[in-house]
């Protein structure tokens, strides 16, 4: 056996499967969802076919849980003060994530997504579902600073947020820098958690 051959054989399960989503991520980047090939995914990653198929018997498969690796992390902001100041440091990671290679890879899965129903499931998984402790969070602090009403909605901002970033990466194509972030904050998402709904 060779050198990397023993080296393979000596990873547990948990360190292929990071070593395979890590490839994934890497050739999605590259050459995108449609040109990944699962030989290249075995190459990059230095593992069997055999091997990888056993675990994931077809691309989307794979691609769901190299996305659910990557993303499984998730930041939750500091505490500025201000609501403003909570919604322009979520905006900002937001559109720093959206403009960098995970943004790319994102928008390459989903159209792909749109024709699996599990990679579908795990994209929103991935990128919204488990990230919306973060706008609990900062509507929480804003309801106790009483900033806002007490039955406002984290979803509402979740949903906003999500959608301006996501048509500003994938239509519209303008910079998500901090002009844009500022825009979004100070004329869309304030306003709407702000509002009078009596």
């Amino acid at each position: 056996m060779t050198t990397i051959g023993w080296a393979l054989a000596a990873r547990s399960a948990t360190e292929r499967r990071a070593v395979v989503c890590e490839a994934v991520f890497a050739l999605l980047a590259e050459a995108g969802y449609d040109r990944m090939t699962m030989d290249a995914v075995a190459a990059r990653a230095h593992v069997s076919k055999a091997t990888l198929y056993r675990t994931w018997p077809d691309k989307p498969q794979l691609v769901a849980e190299a996305l659910a690796y990557h993303f499984k992390d998730t930041w939750i902001p500091a505490d500025t003060g201000s609501l403003r100041g909570d919604l322009l440091a979520v905006m900002n990671v937001a559109c720093e994530a959206s403009a960098s290679v995970h943004g790319g890879v994102v928008a390459g899965v989903m159209t792909a997504a749109a024709r699996n129903p599990a990679l579908a499931s795990t994209l929103r998984e991935a990128i919204y579902e488990s990230k919306h402790v973060i706008h609990e969070t900062v509507v929480r602090r804003a309801v106790d600073r009483g900033e806002v009403r007490a039955d406002t909605d984290p979803h509402l901002l979740h949903e906003v947020l999500h959608a301006m970033v996501l048509s500003r990466r994938l239509e519209l194509g303008g910079p998500l820098d901090e002009r844009f972030a500022e825009h979004v904050v100070d004329d869309v998402l304030l306003p709407v958690l702000t509002r009078d709904r009596t």
